[in-house]
């Protein structure tokens, strides 16, 4: 929907089997989720006729196989004829959140005068108490989720794509403001064409939104730079004009390993100069940093070399005041063979006792929030064969987490259970994921949040990464945003992931 109303956007990727069950509930059940103005009592069917051509449109769609999800060309393609009907209206707006309180205030948003220029979407059901996720999230719907902390409430936008979040409490004041604008900007055709369309609501929003004030507290997490290879050395310079806008509005950066490509003074002299950029950039303050296989390993893969990780120093607790966090940085490369991790007994007691001293001297830690960063990934995944070693095993059968694995991951799940650490932060893989899984040991268990970010700087042709991690401390909920660059273009959000409300409550 967010994508229909707006004419601004280019079409996200979509599940296929969400863009089904979207037009079929629109073809056959319109009258349920449409409600007409007067004069327009039509309107319903007009409306499930054409999202009865879209399924049609879909269904003939074979440029793609039966993959899962749709890449954007296609859904423009398919939803072409309804965008055309809903993004005539000039406002938009769609209740989040759960409670009957938020479905009633957005049945008296949709019956103030507002003389046709407004749509407003209700959804049938709450929020379920799980993670969701969306794909290239329209601007509109990005909002709705960054203020996923202040839910139940409204968000607002309008086909030209200004947005604007409001509270409950807050939705009568906006309301109040948008009514004025209605009558400023340019006319609208339609059958109200004393009343003019969106320059006005424009106006109100981007001005509404810019006052919203923020308690949460805001991470950069970078990972797997390969510092010494052509794509980072091409890379480097996108990367660092993204993270001089970037970098003064988060409160601290993270980088999860491998941040050169083989032990090597040259290549960590280079890592050494990005840190200070960074330092330098966030007002001195420097970036966490931990160690991968590459930093260890001769090309990731063969001996042990400590001596570039000793120079450019390594940190196993840091508490961080102004957010209020803990991190507990794990070396799980020290064990494994090849590109795979593994974390000693030894370090698992180590940073215990370091972890447990630390809260008993300062007792008010117990109350910050623990993260722990580790390179591995702490629980397994496929990835599609994309880069010339991946493509070389799948011809031979064989699976390439089988030489990236974390071994005996289940003891760092057991570790965070012991320590109720809900929150890991690792790269690795190259590939940008959040996952929510239940881990447990005899009746004790808990849901952990693992969240990954791919290669910040292009490792083996990948797309430029990073991951921009929202805590918010009122409703302990994470909201992480994965960014990236394709060729040289700009970064856009392609993933916005939202944990449930109080799920990582210690």
């Amino acid at each position: 929907m967010a994508f229909v109303t707006s004419r601004s956007q280019g079409a996200p990727r979509v599940r296929r089997g969400d863009l089904i069950e979207f037009l079929e509930a629109l073809t056959y059940d319109a009258r349920r989720y449409l409600i007409s103005e007067p004069a327009f009592e039509s309107w319903p069917e007009e409306i499930a006729e054409v999202a009865s051509r879209a399924a049609s449109r879909l269904r003939e769609t074979h440029d793609f196989g039966d993959r899962e999800t749709l890449p954007g060309l296609v859904v423009e393609r398919v939803l072409e004829e309804l965008r055309s009907e809903l993004s005539d209206y000039a406002l938009f707006a769609l209740a989040v959140g759960a409670g009957d309180r938020l479905r009633e205030t957005a049945k008296q948003i949709a019956s103030a005068p507002m003389y046709g220029q407004l749509l407003v979407l209700i959804p049938e059901q709450d929020m379920t108490d799980r993670n969701f996720e969306v794909l290239d999230p329209i601007a509109a719907f990005s909002v709705a989720l960054h203020a996923a902390a202040d839910w139940p409430g409204i968000v607002f936008w309008t086909a030209n794509g200004a947005s604007a979040f409001a509270r409950l409490e807050s939705v009568p004041e906006l309301m109040r403001e948008l009514e004025n604008g209605m009558h400023e900007g340019r006319h609208r055709r339609g059958p109200f064409p004393g009343y003019r369309g969106s320059g006005g609501f424009d106006a109100v929003l981007r001005r509404w939104a810019s006052n919203k004030p923020s308690n949460y507290r805001r991470l950069l997490h970078l990972s797997d730079l390969h510092f010494g290879t052509s794509d980072a050395t091409e890379n480097q310079p996108l990367l660092d004009a993204e993270l001089r806008d970037i970098v003064k509005s988060v409160d601290r950066v993270v980088i999860t390993g491998d941040l050169f490509d083989t032990p090597n003074q040259n290549y960590a002299a280079m890592f050494a100069g990005f840190k200070q950029n960074i330092t330098h950039l966030a007002g001195g303050r420097e970036p966490i940093s931990i160690t991968g296989n590459h930093d260890q390993r001769m090309i990731g893969l063969f001996g042990d070399n400590y001596k570039q990780v000793a120079l450019i120093g390594s940190t196993k607790i840091v508490v961080d005041e102004q957010c209020q966090m803990v991190f507990i940085c794990f070396n799980s490369s020290v064990k494994g063979s090849f590109a795979r991790g593994k974390i000693t007994q030894s370090q698992f007691r180590q940073i215990g006792a370091e972890y447990r001293t630390l809260t008993a001297a300062r007792p008010e830690l117990k109350d910050f929030l623990p993260i722990v960063l580790v390179h591995h990934h702490p629980f397994s995944f496929d990835v599609p064969p994309e880069t010339w070693v991946q493509r070389a095993l799948n011809v031979v059968g064989l699976r390439d987490e089988a030489f990236l694995e974390m071994v005996d991951a289940k003891d760092l799940h057991r570790w965070c259970l012991d320590w109720r650490v809900k929150t890991i932060l690792h790269g690795h893989k190259h590939k940008a994921r959040y996952v929510e899984r239940e881990v447990e040991c005899g009746s004790d268990r808990m849901p952990l949040t693992s969240i990954g970010c791919g290669s910040s700087l292009g490792a083996e042709g990948s797309p430029l990464s990073y991951n921009l991690l929202e805590w918010a401390p009122d409703s302990q909920r994470w909201i992480a945003s994965f960014f990236e660059s394709v060729n040289g273009g700009a970064f856009r959000e392609v993933v916005a992931s939202v944990s449930p409300e109080f799920a990582n409550r210690r």
